[in-house]
């Protein structure tokens, strides 16, 4: 007779493998933003990213195909989070300048816990050739946060309602971060270029 638990069993081995793939893949995710913030992402080892994480130079590229994955994955996880600390942040009150000005503080707060270096080779990635090709704008957080906000702002009147709520939110992050990928603000506040930045591209924004 068939044990009862023959089924199982598979399923079992199954999911002791795949918590150990996942908490490799954790160990190289964390030991790959320690170099990268210490070396830059052009200088990053990868054979010592693989020894800091106790596997093999092989096994880095079975869960990341290059270093900039590992970026991408960094910044998607960076926009979930501040997506999620701006849930409550909207434009229905008519004053989409002040929620832009709440975004940056909030992207300002990423660079301060991960640092300059790791913070601006991710977003140099933006204006890289070397992006993984498969990462599509409309994957990003807060691009589609954005939209949303722009877009409220056009039912309340402030945006025009036939322009491209898509294109201005990629039109405010591009320039956000090109601004920031050249390191020439203060990061414990949302100093005057960043505030400018955000009251003219706002301006160019409105119904007039």
């Amino acid at each position: 007779m068939r044990s009862p638990h023959a089924t199982a069993q598979p399923d079992s081995a199954g999911g002791v493998r795949e918590a150990r793939r996942l908490e490799t893949r954790a160990r190289l995710f964390d030991a790959a933003l320690t170099e990268i913030g210490r070396s830059g992402l052009a200088g990053a080892d990868v054979t010592a990213i693989a020894t800091a994480a106790g596997v093999v130079r092989g096994t880095f590229y079975f869960h990341f195909p290059t270093k900039e994955h590992v970026l991408v994955e960094l910044e998607r996880n960076e926009e979930l989070k501040i997506v999620a600390e701006l849930s409550g942040a909207r434009a229905d009150d008519g004053d989409l300048e002040s929620v832009l000005l709440l975004l940056v503080r909030h992207v300002l707060e990423a660079e301060r816990r991960w640092g300059p270096v790791l913070f601006r080779d991710m977003l140099g990635l933006h204006f890289s050739s070397t992006r993984p090709v498969e990462d599509e704008l409309s994957q990003h957080p807060l691009l589609d946060f954005l939209v949303g906000v722009i877009t409220q702002a056009q039912q309340g009147g402030q945006v025009p309602e036939d322009a491209d709520a898509g294109e201005l939110g990629v039109f405010f992050l591009t320039g956000l971060f090109a601004l920031l990928a050249t390191g020439r603000h203060d990061t414990s506040n949302v100093d005057e270029p960043l505030s400018r930045y955000v009251t003219t591209i706002v301006k160019g924004m409105e119904t007039r």
